[in-house]
């Protein structure tokens, strides 16, 4: 089935930039007759699946159950309360897998995409995880530079500060060996300095390049010129604020490959390497005398109460949460609570998820206009997986330490720190932020509409990753529109609209007449993933 990809990026251009919510009347359960929504009295499927697409990696069947008893609240304070999932350790990494004739950096990757698709799709402190990856969307590193051990180690420094201050998230950063190696800020000493780190920590970690609004929008002087948050000046100033911090050195007994040892311990300060002078950015002074370790305790505190900062992050965060575009007074609610709580982000999670903007859409054809965000191809993938209750990622067949992984968008793995769309991007003809649009191209789209067929060619591998295969083929076996209607439970909020389910049908008729069984099942979610009504999340 030819499809013209042009159109469909644009028609999910205008799904995210449209006027509001869906037709009501054109939603239908194909086996039975069209109802009507009326609004809930409690937390709906709709509701529920809605909600998870926001706060977890995608809803799978457990996860809209826990949220339908639970109460979106009571499930928050439940997520929050998880241990956070790491993944572990070095030893188990160098060593890893019985292949033990591959080289050295193969068993790394193999170790690092199993274990991390494996938590995506099957961890359980799902609000955690989806906070991490939105946290790494801005705080960025990369496996282009950085090795995977050290990219692990990263997502582990994310997961533990995911709900904590966001001083204390910038603390760690700056001590992270990942980003010190990132960004440069190993080599940062009093006698050279690398400016690198200290740019990116003002720019994208923290107060941005221009002054804003609590509500975001931008501070303008008298004449109507934007005003710019830093100077040159600054940015040498708070370089020498960070000069000092060193790798912990290898030890012995372990592979001193690409830095190997040091990516499992925090960063260490080396007084001789560190600038004791005084130091003046943004406005405030950290006096001369201070210890390597008192001096980022003073600049990440002038950082955090920067009234740059609120704003600033809760636009990223509400951007990899909610809403790509959020309005103004969203915006400011969220910075308010940033604010008064001096960062503290389970508080601003909280606040991003239950608010009223946000849940308004949680009554089906009420969500306000250009609110919502287009799925990361990361997204599209973790999302195909747990609708299908799948509990760990799947594994390749001829491949068992390899699992298949998304094609076109792997965590850390970013071809710049600015990472792998602007955050600014705004969809082309109009004025709505729209930074995920910037990877809807030819390739994405020719990706989604062969990946799950392709994934779905062996039901060992998928029963073997606990996917509720069995339900998809019951359905199957009763009639297409079964299997619509289970398609439209799980990947659709329960109300995909009567005329894409009649394209699903008609194209396994028309054209896919051969496929059966997984491979019908493949073909229908590929379908299913390049639809607006899938890839876009209002």
């Amino acid at each position: 089935m030819k499809l013209k990809l042009s159109w469909l990026c644009t028609g999910m251009a205008l799904f995210l930039a449209g006027c509001g919510g869906q037709d009501v009347a054109g939603t239908a359960n194909l086996s039975g007759q069209v109802s009507a929504v009326s609004a809930p009295t409690a937390v709906t499927h709709y509701a529920a699946s809605r909600f998870l697409e926001q706060a977890a990696m995608g809803p799978s069947p457990a996860s809209v159950a826990q949220v339908k008893a639970q109460g979106m609240q009571t499930w928050i304070a439940s997520q929050m309360s998880m241990t956070p999932t790491k993944i572990l350790t070095p030893v188990s990494m160098q060593n890893y897998d019985d292949q033990l004739d591959k080289p050295a950096g193969d068993r790394m990757r193999d170790f690092y995409y199993l274990n991390l698709f494996n938590t995506l799709i099957g961890g359980e402190d799902q609000l955690r995880i989806k906070t991490m990856w939105t946290l790494s969307n801005f705080l960025v590193i990369s496996t282009r530079k950085v090795a995977e051990f050290g990219a692990l180690e990263f997502f582990n420094m994310l997961q533990t500060n995911a709900f904590g201050q966001y001083g204390d998230l910038l603390k760690s950063l700056s001590r992270n060996p990942a980003m010190g190696s990132y960004l440069d800020n190993g080599q940062n000493t009093k006698w050279q300095l690398n400016e690198n780190y200290g740019r990116e920590l003002m720019q994208l970690f923290s107060v941005g390049l221009v002054q804003l609004n609590l509500d975001g929008t931008p501070k303008r002087d008298a004449s109507g010129k934007i005003l710019e948050t830093y100077s040159q000046k600054d940015v040498i100033e708070i370089t020498r604020a960070l000069t000092g911090w060193n790798f912990v050195p290898n030890p012995t007994n372990l592979n001193t490959n690409r830095n190997w040892a040091n990516y499992d311990k925090p960063m260490i300060g080396d007084t001789n390497r560190h600038d004791t002078g005084s130091k003046t950015f943004l406005g405030k002074t950290i006096p001369a005398g201070q210890s390597i370790e008192k001096d980022l305790d003073s600049l990440v505190e002038i950082l955090v109460t920067h009234p740059n900062t609120a704003p600033f992050v809760s636009l990223r965060l509400i951007q990899g949460m909610t809403t790509s575009d959020p309005s103004p007074a969203y915006l400011q609610r969220v910075a308010t609570v940033f604010r008064d709580t001096n960062g503290n982000l389970g508080k601003v999670i909280t606040a991003i998820l239950m608010d009223p903007e946000a849940r308004t859409g949680d009554v089906y054809g009420k969500s306000p206009a250009n609110f919502g965000r287009i799925k990361d191809p990361l997204l599209i993938y973790t999302s195909g997986f747990r609708g299908l209750g799948c509990k760990v990622a799947v594994r390749e067949t001829n491949r068992p330490n390899q699992v298949i992984s998304s094609r076109n968008q792997t965590p850390f793995n970013a071809y710049s720190v600015f990472n792998f769309y602007p955050p600014n991007h705004r969809t082309q003809g109009t004025n709505v932020l729209a930074p995920e649009q910037k990877m809807l191209n030819s390739m994405e789209f020719s990706s989604r509409m062969s990946f799950f067929n392709w994934a779905f060619q062996n039901e060992t591998t998928l029963n073997e990753a606990g996917c509720d295969v069995a339900t998809f083929k019951a359905a199957q076996a009763v009639s297409d529109e079964k299997l619509v209607d289970l398609m439209s439970e799980r990947y659709f909020r329960g109300a995909l609209s009567a005329s894409v389910g009649k394209s699903f049908i008609d194209a396994h008729k028309n054209y896919w007449n051969r496929n059966q069984g997984l491979s019908l099942m493949g073909s229908m979610l590929d379908m299913a993933a390049v639809t607006p009504a899938f890839g876009v999340s209002k």
